[in-house]
């Protein structure tokens, strides 16, 4: 018998069909992957996820946010551990720092708002001004467009008046209020959950570890810690730069003789969390604070002064506090932001940042996905050793 006849006896005849319709040396999965039922079947895992998320809305946002006040507050919890405070005491005591430091602006911003009512009538004349203002300039964009914006008379809409009756306007009072009471509740319900996770952060650590190494993809990798790495270090920095803003914003504005600095300084702060639209959230309060109050000189001043504050933020204070913890890429973040606007609304545009960070860094664990992570973002420098 030849050499090539024995070769071709050796050689086992080439399987037919579309699952083994790659190279003998790849594995079966990689082969699999792409056939319409894994396609099918990550669709459908896909849609039901977003559902999940969706309908689900209210319990995630309640336990994201928990989870994130809770990687903000872990270092100064190990810190009083150092100092030999107990655990259960060092909690107790940052929650209640940080539930009377809320109690406390609140009173301040419901005195203030008080206060915004009552000198409300003084500047309903510079309020018709700009309304009056508004307008004109909209009449006049209007009658220039000429017939490319219908007129009201061929748009054949009436106006129709319905009178409410006291029966549904009992019943829209009472869901308001069942609304509010249902708010207050799962915000109460933070706290309680941040104590419980950071009282017990191995044994969850040491579970969810235990789970994630039973997946062959994820086998070898610390993907908890360095999901923990990230988000504490991202939610301790943008903590802090929060405090900053909110405590220059306010006293710039009291220096500067503008009232209610106790609602517009935190505003400026809290929008931080808001990519891209928190800057004009911000600004344009307290530009129009200041035009009511003084005039537009006044108003071009504050929003001078916004501009600087902004800018130290954005390229002093955020890369050199926070720095490259979430290593996403601009459009990243822009698409994150709409896309958990969409999904969660307000909750979701703020938590956009750090929930699209911890999908990135699960994919940079898990074999065969690096290729998405790098979609996200930049990769994550490797941990110190020390």
């Amino acid at each position: 018998m030849s050499t090539d006849s024995s070769e071709r006896e050796a050689k086992p005849p080439r399987a037919e069909g579309v699952f083994f319709a790659h190279d003998q040396g790849a594995p079966v999965g990689a082969a699999a992957t792409g056939t319409p039922r894994a396609v099918g079947f990550a669709v459908v895992s896909l849609a039901a996820t977003v559902a999940l998320l969706y309908y689900g809305r209210v319990f995630f946002i309640t336990v994201i946010f928990a989870l994130f006040l809770a990687f903000a507050m872990r270092p100064f919890v190990s810190l009083l551990e150092r100092a030999r405070v107990p655990r259960v005491l060092a909690i107790l005591l940052l929650l209640f720092v940080l539930v009377g430091a809320l109690v406390l602006l609140f009173i301040n911003v419901t005195a203030q708002l008080n206060e915004f009512y009552g000198d409300l009538p003084r500047y309903q004349t510079r309020i018709k001004e700009v309304l009056s203002a508004i307008t004109d300039f909209v009449n006049t964009l209007r009658e220039r467009m000429g017939n490319i914006l219908p007129s009201e008379e061929s748009r054949g809409v009436r106006e129709v008046k319905i009178a409410e009756s006291p029966i549904e306007f009992t019943r829209t009072l009472v869901a308001q209020v069942g609304g509010v009471l249902h708010l207050v509740l799962y915000a109460a319900a933070v706290p309680f959950l941040t104590f419980f996770m950071l009282k017990d952060r191995e044994k969850f650590g040491r579970v969810i570890a235990g789970i994630l190494s039973r997946n062959q993809r994820m086998a070898g990798s610390d993907v908890t810690g360095a999901i923990s790495r990230t988000m504490t270090s991202y939610a301790l920095g943008l903590s802090f730069v929060m405090l900053i803003m909110a405590g220059a914003t306010t006293l710039t504005l009291m220096f500067l003789g503008i009232r209610y600095y106790y609602i517009l300084g935190p505003i400026a702060g809290l929008a931080i969390m808001l990519p891209y639209v928190g800057v004009i959230l911000s600004t344009v309060p307290a530009v129009a604070v200041a035009y009511f109050q003084y005039d537009g000189r006044k108003a071009l001043l504050i929003l001078l002064v916004y501009s600087v504050l902004q800018f130290m933020e954005g390229n002093v204070l955020t890369p050199f506090i926070v720095g490259g913890k979430v290593r996403l890429f601009p459009l990243t973040v822009m698409i994150a932001f709409i896309s958990w606007g969409l999904l969660w609304g307000i909750p979701g545009a703020v938590l956009a940042v750090p929930l699209t960070s911890a999908i990135k860094v699960v994919c940079e664990h898990i074999k065969g996905w690096e290729g998405f992570a790098r979609l996200l973002g930049d990769p994550d420098p490797p941990p110190r050793r020390t």
